[in-house]
């Protein structure tokens, strides 16, 4: 619940409903027996659901997956778009009552489920990750991503991108959502408040369930364990403040490299499980300019509710079923929400993996010198490594053709006083070289898919163990 001490009186607006469902490009909303459209912040992304009438089967076979799906509702001329979704699913069903076709799918944002993140970034702002972030993925912009003055590191080794998103939003304290636009809002939790829309007994409040504190996943302190590398724990246990009593989870993550990657984390989950606020299920008539994370104005006397509250999921719903236009409401906390948190908390341990690929290169070329290869001047491979048999020496690996042009890559080389030697590649089985520097991405100019890698070893106590280019 938002504090404040303004007194607010609520004025009650006209309600003329006005609804359009639109199935890639079609009107459908004289068909529409039910609808519901789910709009979460933070959490996730939206969902919808549809079921149409489909007597004798005349809309079977017409929609498929990838099929655009819009709902307009309003309470003047049914323009004002209030979700855009894409079909994941049609299912034709038949029943005593009738047939009908049953649609599903998500918002239109729906690959920020399914693109996986890698990116590093050291002392940085959350604001400026983000955007960073979602500018590896094309069609979306962050016009409302707010600056943060924040900073926090992390390495994201395949992470969903939507994962990284909380994990941002669960270190600042702020929420996020993507609109139909396919631009980010990223705000501070609670500092939006909508000043034209109220819920009010007596004028369009339909019903009001589930108000109160739930303690059951209230917990005081959260120990992480990631790992160095090499090998070894590094262990941080935050604790609440105010704890009387020992209620703990614990977490393994072994992508947390460095004290504080891992105390980032330990924070920010500590951040989500304690100081549970109200949480309810409210519903209403259509409510036409509520957004997810807002803080919208509630009024029922009769449960002596009076205040600003945060409305962590919005769901409308539509269709001769559900009698029109109504607007349900979640209030601070999704029920699931925790259920879902320390879920995710469990699973984590299972898929920690570190995968050594930060730039999220495609493929790999590995060389571990166990059999001699390439061409020498004054080097050789022996027992497994390759060095210079004097001062100095240069060693021109085999071609190695890739199916596609490479376009850049990264060398990573392990041994011994490898500092000195000078590597290069070719994509052009040897005719010019560009050089490359270990451990750092490399553009390819011009790209190419004859490969070969050149070392040139500039000390006697030179020893490569193994090599791998990393290419896309």
């Amino acid at each position: 619940m938002r504090q404040s001490t303004e007194i607010f009186i609520p004025i009650p607006k006209t309600r003329n409903t006005h609804c359009k469902v639109e199935i890639d490009g079609d009107d459908l909303t004289s068909r529409v027996k039910e609808s519901s459209w789910v709009i979460p912040v933070t959490d996730g992304i939206g969902t919808f659901k549809i079921v149409l009438s489909n007597a004798h089967g005349q809309y079977s076979g017409t929609y498929q997956a990838g099929d655009i799906v819009k709902f307009y509702a309003d309470n003047v001329d049914n323009t004002t778009l209030q979700f855009w979704g894409r079909i994941d699913y049609v299912k034709d069903n038949i029943s005593k009552e009738g047939q009908f076709l049953e649609i599903e799918g998500r918002h239109r944002c729906y690959l920020l489920t399914e693109y996986l993140v890698c990116h590093s970034a050291i002392n940085t702002a959350t604001s400026e990750i983000l955007k960073d972030i979602i500018d590896k993925i094309t069609g979306f912009t962050y016009t409302n991503v707010a600056t943060t003055t924040d900073s926090m590191n992390v390495e994201w080794n395949y992470k969903p991108f939507w994962d990284c998103v909380k994990e941002l939003c669960n270190f600042a304290g702020y929420d996020c959502y993507v609109d139909n636009d396919l631009d980010f809002h990223f705000f501070e939790a609670d500092s939006i408040s909508n000043t034209t829309d109220a819920i009010v007994e007596g004028d369009n409040l339909l019903d009001s369930k589930n108000w109160g504190t739930d303690d059951y996943y209230e917990k005081s302190r959260v120990t992480v364990i990631g790992q160095s590398g090499d090998g070894l724990p590094i262990v941080y246990t935050a604790i609440s403040d105010d704890e009387t009593e020992i209620r703990e989870i614990f977490i393994k993550d072994t992508s947390a490299n460095t004290l504080a990657k891992v105390q980032n984390i330990a924070d920010a989950k500590l951040s989500e499980i304690t100081n549970r606020t109200p949480q309810a299920i409210v519903k209403s008539f259509g409510i036409e300019t509520i957004k997810p994370g807002e803080n919208i104005w509630i009024l029922i006397p009769r449960q002596e509710i009076h205040g600003q509250y945060k409305v962590v999921q919005v769901t409308h719903s539509f269709g001769a079923k559900s009698g029109g236009w109504r607007t349900e409401c979640i209030i601070e906390q999704d029920e699931g929400g925790m259920t879902k948190i320390i879920q995710n908390l469990s699973e984590k341990s299972d898929r920690a993996i570190q995968s050594e690929n930060i730039n999220k290169l495609n493929y790999s070329w590995n060389f571990e010198f166990d059999d001699d290869s390439g061409s020498h001047t004054t080097t050789e491979i022996t027992g497994g490594v390759l060095k210079s048999t004097g001062a100095s020496g240069t060693w021109i690996s085999s071609a190695n053709t890739s199916d596609l042009n490479a376009i850049s890559c990264e060398l990573r080389v392990k041994g011994e006083a490898i500092p000195g030697t000078v590597f290069y590649v070719s994509v052009d089985n040897g005719i010019n070289y560009q050089s490359v520097t270990p451990n750092t991405l490399k553009t390819l100019s011009p790209p190419g898919s004859n490969l070969k890698i050149k070392a040139e070893i500039n000390s006697a106590s030179t020893q490569i163990y193994s090599m791998v280019l990393l290419y896309s």
